[in-house]
This record gives structure tokens, sequence and C-alpha cells, in this order.
């Protein structure tokens, strides 16, 4: 322990041709030359110390601290730590003035994160006639970051609304709590007003005010003062600059606004009064906390998965986040409201409006951008955003989604992506899915779509715009399907709204209620152009809807949140009330149908891509009279947004059905018939259309499946040290009898490895190929190496591996 004053420097070192990056409250480094590395060992060739002389060179790391050889020459032989940077590091020594000795005090394994100073015995500059100077604010990221469970940001100093954080202040003399005033100001956005809110002036008192901007004195030690700075819980979300205000004997000293003494202030869904509080650990470490999650895609008969890096807590995710809500131009007074800002974000994510994130394309061309199936998170596309400052191309609605959540996690919203299989798009209004056919027994196009799987999210907040009971989960979507108050965006809407058909509440819940529970009519126009309603299948709409279960990767299904059991009276009385509201209220007028023939079209289960698919319209007659039935099979390839692609075949048969008989037809393709036809998802529509001559009972059914791609074989090592490079193998065997061309892998992890493109030579049928990838692990616990698979022929390819780093 030293008992002169002292001047704290940080040392940092890193990559060839590097500076050292420093936070210094004595004055910042004079580069003197080229910043160099070799080997294990480290060279500064000449940076000049804020105080005089000159660090010449660095030696070899070893277990060892700081020690002086000789005036002005110092060597560093701390251990070597890593950040997101690339393998930057930094150590932090005291210097006695005038003397050569140093003491070690703390690393810090995030560059730009100042560690908490330990106590020492202080003897500061003798008291003066000019006022009490500021001279650093050390926002103790380590201290607020574990409390308010923001420790995982490795850049700004970040803490959560409604709570307390501590910072402290150095002075150029000793500080007299009985002479010296204080006083915190937080300045938000270019133009700050007291009248807006984005003004703060907070005396720094003996206590805090509990739901009020205020700030206390904690602590003191001769030119140290730790203040506890607390906001309210509906405070503005968003940066703020620290201004720090003495006054002594009648003068006054204040501290100048800088980009390093700035503080985000985010949602806190850990504090009872903010209104994204959710009471719930496990589901707060899920949903605000885990970078790692899933989409789910395919159809409700064939569910995939594939992982997906939300990414929220990566270097520069916050910036962008922040700059899409200074982009969105929302006001000040509004961007503490999480019902507004999850609205905007739904907006902003997508760049059909104000020059948002990402360009949708459901075309299957993507040329000037990258393939919707390629990417593996979030991280890459916020990032390209940011960098180029322009929309990324290109986004389907997994892809909107993932990116959705990544910023809603980060900005302190609990939120999750959902996926809805069978999902409606009702583009008039009705609350019903219209599908027509002509009197030859052939689908008419032009009516509602039904997707196979729509992605969308849910955020957690109460709604006190809205009567009590209608808080909690909130759907918004950020794929521009329709507009809503003129701009591409949905949401939220309340869940428990959409279960009940309370359709008349804010946001968009019309459109969400048909997307999961309209009805599926389908409607006979005859060669007269009338129209025949020939049935409604109540339980068409809204399958499976999943997330990633709490706490493991199994899958949750969140369809009873939704709606209540298909066919169920409060189900029932649910769709009635949705449709009064609609523009066609008279739809559910009840048709009396005459059916005596029962019929079921299905494909075999569990196809991959590469084999054949077999295909059986099952016939069964319950009358005691022989029916003849009029049948249309066809086989589609098709878009996952129900948009056919392109014909792969079809076939009409007369079938005779004897008393109380059953019969079938059966169609199969090859491999060669099917695969040039596919596009992206690999869905297939079988169609099946049947009329029976003897009681006009008309039939219309139908199968959609995925056909399933292989998986990737992700190997390395599953225990990680921190700092320690290690390297990855992807493994990918081709399953066609057909060479794959335009071949990429993408490998990436949160915490383990930036987003990587991997392109690789055409693989032959059946040839097996590995792909490497070293990585340096700079975060601890558990993280997921994330890795995808695409080629002309085959995507959705993917896999992953569970690692600890400790």
């Amino acid at each position: 322990m030293y008992n002169r004053p002292y001047t704290r420097y940080s040392f940092a070192f890193g990559n060839s041709g590097r500076s050292p990056s420093v936070y210094s409250s004595g004055g910042g480094w004079r580069q003197g030359g080229r910043f160099t590395s070799g080997g294990s060992s480290l060279y500064s060739n000449g940076y000049d110390k804020p105080d005089g002389g000159r660090v010449s060179s660095w030696s070899r790391p070893s277990s060892s601290g700081w020690t002086s050889s000789s005036v002005g020459r110092y060597h560093f032989n701390g251990p070597r730590t890593t950040s997101s940077s690339g393998g930057v590091g930094s150590r932090s020594y005291y210097k006695p003035q005038g003397g050569s000795g140093f003491n070690w005090w703390g690393t810090s394994t995030n560059s730009g994160r100042r560690p908490e100073r330990p106590a020492i015995s202080i003897e500061p500059k003798p008291a003066s006639d000019g006022p009490l100077k500021l001279t650093n604010i050390d926002f103790l990221n380590d201290e607020n970051g574990r409390a308010h469970h923001t420790d995982e940001f490795e850049e700004h100093n970040v803490v959560r609304r409604g709570q307390p954080f501590t910072v402290e202040l150095r002075f150029e003399k000793t500080y007299d709590e009985g002479e010296d005033k204080l006083k915190v100001e937080l300045h938000f956005g270019d133009n700050p007003l007291p009248n807006k809110g984005t003004l703060l002036r907070m005396p720094v008192g003996k206590s805090l005010e509990d739901g009020k901007f205020s700030a206390a004195l904690d602590s003191s030690e001769g030119g140290y003062a730790k203040v506890k700075i607390t906001t309210p819980p509906d405070a503005i979300v968003g940066k703020y600059h620290v201004v720090i205000e003495t006054m002594s004997d009648g003068k006054t000293f204040r501290s100048r606004k800088t980009d390093d003494n700035t503080v985000v202030v985010l949602f806190n869904p850990w504090v009872k009064d903010d209104m994204t509080y959710l009471d719930d650990d496990a589901q707060l470490g899920e949903y605000v906390l885990n970078e790692h999650g899933y989409q789910y895609y395919g159809t409700s008969r064939r569910i995939g998965k594939r992982p997906w890096n939300f990414g929220q807590f990566e270097p520069k995710i916050l910036d962008v986040c922040l700059r899409l809500l200074d982009r969105s131009q929302i006001k000040a007074e509004s961007r503490g409201d999480a019902v507004k800002v999850s609205r905007i974000v739904s907006k902003m994510v997508n760049s059909a409006d104000d020059g948002g994130v990402l360009t949708g394309n459901w075309s299957g061309n993507y040329a000037g951008g990258r393939s919707p199936t390629a990417w593996n998170g979030s991280v890459e596309i916020l990032r390209q955003y940011y960098e180029r400052n322009r929309p990324v191309c290109y986004g389907q609605c997994w892809v909107f989604s993932g990116v959705m959540t990544t910023v809603l996690r980060c900005l302190g919203i609990p939120a999750r992506s959902v996926t809805n299989y069978d999902s409606a798009h009702d583009t008039d209004v009705s609350m019903t899915i219209d599908n027509y056919m002509d009197h030859n027994l052939r689908e008419i196009d032009g009516g509602d779509s039904v997707w196979n799987f729509h992605v969308w999210n849910e955020a957690w907040m109460a709604r006190p715009d809205l009567p009590e009971g209608y808080g909690g989960w909130q759907a918004v979507d950020a794929t521009p399907q329709e507009t809503s108050d003129g701009v591409y965006c949905c949401g939220p809407c309340p869940i428990s709204a959409v279960k009940n058909g309370h359709v008349y509440l804010p946001y968009d819940t019309k459109f969400v209620f048909a997307e999961v529970n309209a009805d599926k009519v389908y409607w006979l126009v005859d060669r007269h152009k009338n129209l025949r309603k020939l049935r409604t299948r109540k339980a068409a709409i809204g399958n499976k809807m999943s997330t990633k279960a709490v706490g493991s990767n199994a899958r949750h299904d969140l369809t009873e949140n939704y709606k209540y059991p298909e066919g169920s009276d409060q189900e029932r009385v649910a769709v009635r009330t949705a449709v009064s509201h609609g523009l066609k209220p008279n739809t559910y007028d009840d048709v009396i149908e005459d059916e005596d023939v029962e019929f079921d079209v299905h494909a075999d289960d569990e196809i991959y891509i590469g084999q054949n698919i077999h295909v059986t319209l099952s016939m069964k007659n319950t009358s005691s009279e022989p029916r003849k039935v009029t049948t249309h099979l066809t086989a589609r390839a098709m878009y996952y947004t129900g948009v056919p692609a392109h014909d792969i075949g079809e076939l009409e048969k007369d079938v005779f059905i004897p008393p109380n008989g059953e019969a079938s037809v059966e169609m199969t393709f090859t491999p060669r018939e099917y695969l040039d036809m596919l596009v992206d998802q690999a869905i297939v529509k079988i169609h099946a259309m049947a009329h029976v001559d003897d009681t006009n009972q008309v039939y219309s059914g139908q199968d959609d499946f995925r056909l399933m791609s292989p998986d990737l074989t992700v190997k390395a090592p599953t225990k990680m040290t921190l700092g320690e490079q290690v390297t990855a193998e992807i493994e990918f065997t081709n399953p066609l009898d057909v060479t794959l061309s335009m071949v990429e892998f993408h490998i990436e992890g949160p915490g383990l490895q930036k987003p990587k493109k991997i392109s690789h030579t055409p693989i032959k049928p059946g040839e097996t190929v590995k792909v490497t990838e070293r990585m340096t692990p700079r975060k601890v616990g558990k993280k997921t190496i994330m890795a995808s698979f695409t080629s002309n022929k085959l995507t959705q390819v993917t896999g992953e591996l569970d690692v600890v780093v400790s």
C-alpha cells in the first residue's frame, strides 16, 4: 500500500498493428511508434506516458505482475487476457508519483470496462480556493452489471431503470460532504429539456426517493465520493449523458458531456413497477438473458427446428438497437412505453418504411443478397446494417422474428419467437379463409392464403392502455404483410383478446385472430359463376404453435394460449364473436351436408429429400349403396407462404366403392421427377378433390409436408477454456444422386465465434466433406456453436453443439 499520491494508468495490448487502448485518469497515450506483436511477445515501440517517460518495450507474458527495470522503461509480465475485439486485453496499475514501483490491483477481460479500484490510503492535493473539480467518473460496471443483469454487455455503461446504480466520482482535491454540494444531471437526446423529461437535475442528498430520478451520497474518502442514482420505473429508455456539478464556497464546476460519461438505461422486467415486470426468474433467464434459441419451420405434420443466435449482448448490438429507436423518430417521452417501443420496433425491423433493417424476399431469387435460409442468427444482420447503414438483403418471416427477438431482449423487453403452423393470411378482414374450385374440381388461385408456417414474436408487458386482463404476452410481427396505421407493422396484440375473439382491441387483433383461428371455407364456383358453400373446416388453421421451452432445447406448445380447444363451446363463441366484427358476419350460417363417403389424403411420414414421395387418397363408403367417385390429385412444390411454385404431377381417376366398402387412389413421384421443382423449404402440397356422383358430395383436402434434410455434424471440445483457441469441425454428406454446387457453410456462436461464411467446392453424390474453423472463447458459461449449409439443391441443413467455457 502506498501513502503517496498516485496516477492510475491502464495498458492494453492487442493484434498486430494496433495501438494500446487506454483508460487513464491522468491523460491518454501519445503514440510514438507502431504497435506490433510477434510470437508470444508483444512490443510497444515508443509510447509516451501521460506524465513523461516512454514505454519502449513489452516483455514476454508470464505469471508475475508489472515491474520496472529503469526509469521510463516498464515491462508487463502479467497473464494475457482476451476480449471481444479479437485478442485485446488490458492491465491496470498504480504508479506512485516520484516512485518507480507498481501496485498490481486487477484485470479486465472486457476491454473498455474499468475494474473497481481497491481501498487504499489517499493523500489528495491540499485544498485550494478554486471549485471542486471532477477528474473522473467510474461507472463501476462489474458491481452495477451484476446487480442489473447487464454484466454480459461488453460495451457501454448499462443499467436498468427503476433500480439504483452506483458511480464513483474522483476529484482533484478532498471532497468535504459538509462544504461541497453535488448535483447529478442526466441529459437525453440532442436538445434535452426539463419539461420534456429529457433533462433531469438531481441534487445529491442523503437518501434516494422511490419512483423518481434522485441521487444520494453513498460514501466518501479523500478525493473520492460514491453516489447512488436511481431512475423511475417508467424512465425513457436510451443513452443519457451524465454531467456532474459541484458548488464550493459559491464557486461552481460543471463537467463536460463526453462519450465516456454516458449511461444506457434499459427496461427492467425484474422491477415490479416496470411495465415489463415478469415475476419468474426462469422465464427472465430465457426471454431476456438467453442468447441462443430455435426457429421452428416446416409443416404441422413435420415440424423442423433450426438453432438461432439471438446474440443480444454481442458487441455493437446495443448500438444498433439504440440507433433504430433514434431513426424511428419515436417521441422521447414514448421511449419508456413498452407498448409503443415494441410497435415501433416491429416497423423498424423491416425496410418497407423508414429504412429499417431487413428487406423481405419470397421470390426464390436472392441475387444481390443472401438467401434467408443461410442466416444462422441476428448478429451478422444487425452488424451489417450498422456498418453499411442500409437494409440487409434478404429476410423471410423467421429472420424478421429472430432479429426482433434480439432487439427486444437487448432493450430489456422479455420476448420470444413463436411459430404458427397452418397460418392464415386473411386479405378481406372476413376472418374466414376462403378457397374456391371450379366445376372441374380444380383449384382457383387468388383466394386467401394459408402459410405452412409463420413466425412472429411475443413480448411481455402490461397494457395500461386497455381494460384490465389484457396484459402479459402480446403478439408483435415485423414481417411486412399488411399495413397498420399506414405502415408495415403489427401489434402489440393481446393474446388473451385473440383467445376470446375480442378483435376490436388494439393493435391488429383481427389480423392475428384470423392467422390462428379462422375457419377454412370451401366454395364451388359453377359454370354460371354462382357460389355454393361446400364445407367448413373448423380446425384447419392455427396448429401446434411452437416456441423454445424455458431452460431446455425442447419445443413448448402455445396453442392453448391463443384459442380454446377446437370445437368446444368456448372456441365457437370466440369465433362467432370475432366474425361478427368482420366484413362477412353471415359466413357461419350452418350448411346441412349429405356426406356418406369419408376421405383422407396423406403422404408417407418422414420423407427425406432424395427419397420417393408416395401419396394415398383413402375412401370409405358408409352407406348401404355403391358409390361412384371422380377423383383428381395434384402435387405441387410450394413456397411456405402457400404460393404455388411448380407442378410436380397430377392424377385423375374414377373409382367405384362397394356398399360399406373401401377404396384408394395412389401416386408416386421419384426424386428425378420432383427435385428440380423444389424451392427453399422443400415443401410439397398434395391436393385431393373428389365428387361423389350419386349424392353430389364434394370433397377437398390436402396434405402439406416438408421433405426432411440431413443434419450437419458439429465436432469440437465440449469443455473449453477462456482465451484458449480450439478447432471446430463441420461434417456433411451429400444424400442426393446429383452434384451439389454453390456450396456454403456458415458458422457462429455468441461468445465464441463471429459469424463466418466458408465457401466450398461442389460436392459429389454420396461424398462426405469436412470444414474446420478455429475459434477462441471470450465469454464463460454454456455456449452453442451453430452451423448451416446451403447449396443449389439443399437448404435448411443445420447443426449445433453445446459447449461449456470456463
